[in-house]
């Protein structure tokens, strides 16, 4: 007995599949990052405050959780008085709620075996999270460069001011809701367009001749 055709992208019965099943998979997607939340939150503030001490002498950024919000966090510097070292209470989770959309877009391929379908999130989500570090440095870089008045006009000068602004802006707004969709269609804008997909690698062709051998 032939083997069914593989789904072709381009009808518009694949497409709405996809839509059905983007809708779906929202609601576990949403309660999967919920609950990594905390974890992931947790995850930023370190490696964003080292990302941060690589580019600082002496290290003088602290990121501090919230001692009664897992959302929320502090942006802490050592080299200030008391009084004036907490310089900005954030919200962490804003920056990542795209990751919802992400996991909704990359599980809802219709066609596309489970694995292979995985292999893509999952590199899709590696992607993510260097994204949402650069994100978050350039966020406090930015509150140094634009929000803390006097000082801020005393240690960065009216192009830094500049250019820390508009890049918080635009990663924070345009291309963090973006990133989900280009990523999806780095993937799979090809398949969608109706692009043959590659051929099996050797080690695939012989896995699945050992399987039907069986």
């Amino acid at each position: 007995m032939a083997a069914s055709p593989p789904d072709n992208p381009a009808d518009r019965g694949w497409s709405l599949r996809f839509l059905r099943n983007a809708l779906l998979w929202l609601a576990p997607v949403w309660l999967v990052w919920t609950l990594l939340t905390p974890a992931y939150n947790r995850f930023l503030l370190g490696a964003t405050e080292n990302l941060l001490h690589l580019f600082e002498s002496p290290d003088v950024t602290d990121l501090a959780r919230h001692p009664s919000s897992r959302h929320e966090a502090y942006i802490v510097r050592r080299d200030f008085p008391p009084k004036r070292s907490l310089v900005r209470q954030l919200r962490v989770t804003d920056l990542h709620f795209h990751f919802v959309l992400l996991g909704s877009l990359f599980l809802a391929v219709p066609g596309l075996p489970w694995r292979k379908r995985l292999e893509n999130f999952g590199l899709a989500c590696l992607a993510t999270v260097f994204f949402d570090l650069l994100l978050f440095a350039v966020w406090v870089k930015s509150v140094y460069a634009t929000q803390l008045g006097d000082w801020s006009l005393a240690h960065y000068g009216p192009a830094a001011r500049n250019l820390y602004g508009l890049a918080k802006h635009l990663l924070d707004l345009p291309f963090k809701l973006a990133l989900p969709l280009l990523l999806w269609a780095g993937f799979y804008l090809g398949m969608l367009l109706g692009e043959p997909p590659p051929p099996p690698s050797p080690a695939a062709r012989i896995q699945g001749t050992s399987r039907r051998k069986r």
